[in-house]
């Protein structure tokens, strides 16, 4: 009997420095978290509490030194659950926007991850990227695939179902990330985006541009306030006119920049939208 305790207690610290090889800490070690090759994933805090947790990814990822932090928020249970990456807009913050958001959308039942892109608010820069490379750099959208394999590692996420959303800057990062991976997400939405003509695009301008627009195969939902004075509703209909993925646009008259991004009538047709698109 003592010889068979000595051999399970030696099993259980041989576990324990196998999980600890990943650089992984949860506050939930029965989800058994990982992080890609190359990198260490640490998760703070609970993301089935009100807040959700914090995580951070820092090392190597694609060759790319890379050092990111967020939030993330699950419904409880095991799961295997869908998830959405969440992208903030200009003078906010993963912390902000992905909390808020992610709060009405972990009601879907959707684990909810978010990153802060260069275009954060009272965050330190992180790595990759300038604050010259705002909305849909290639850095931003670099940062929302990053968020997305770190649903990947996380045991409690169905990866292949997988949505994008944003807003505003957000919504440019959505638009460039599914036209640049298009294997990472099943359907995705935003609320005041669009796209700018090519002959305008240029390096360094945050909307993306035409062409990115054409090459998205993702079902897609936009939806934009006339009562916009941030970005034109026009930059929303040009998107309209040459996505060629399934796709619908609603406009509203009554709402401004900032309230499309929360109004009820704009949530329950992304909800309606993904569960159309085989989300939950």
């Amino acid at each position: 009997m003592a010889r068979v305790l000595r051999a399970a207690l030696v099993l259980s610290v041989l576990g324990g420095l196998t999980a600890c090889h990943h650089g992984v800490s949860s506050t939930r070690p029965s989800a058994r978290p990982s992080s890609p090759p190359g990198t260490t994933l640490t998760i703070a805090g609970d993301p089935e509490s009100a807040a959700g947790a914090t995580w951070r990814l820092i090392g190597k990822l694609d060759g790319r030194s890379i050092d990111l932090e967020g939030v993330l928020l699950k419904p409880r249970g095991r799961g295997p659950f869908p998830a959405v990456v969440l992208s903030h807009p200009a003078g906010g913050s993963a912390q902000s926007y992905g909390r808020a958001l992610g709060a009405v959308m972990r009601e879907w039942g959707l684990v909810c991850i978010a990153t802060n892109y260069t275009h954060a608010r009272a965050t330190a820069t992180q790595i990759p990227g300038t604050l010259l490379e705002q909305g849909a750099s290639q850095t931003n959208v670099f940062r929302a695939h990053a968020a997305v394999l770190v649903l990947a590692g996380l045991g409690y996420v169905d990866r292949r179902r997988v949505a994008a959303h944003g807003h505003s800057m957000g919504a440019f990062v959505t638009t460039a990330f599914v036209a640049a991976y298009p294997g990472d997400v099943r359907v995705a939405s935003h609320t005041a985006g669009g796209v700018l003509l090519d002959a305008l695009h240029a390096p360094g301008v945050p909307p993306p541009s035409v062409a990115q627009a054409r090459r998205i195969q993702t079902p897609y939902q936009w939806h934009h306030g006339l009562i916009d004075f941030a970005v034109p509703f026009l930059l929303d209909r040009r998107f309209d006119a040459v996505l060629k993925a399934p796709h619908e646009g609603h406009l509203y008259p009554r709402l401004s920049h900032a309230s499309v991004a929360e109004d009820p009538e704009v949530l329950a047709h992304v909800r309606a939208w993904y569960a159309a698109h085989g989300l939950f």
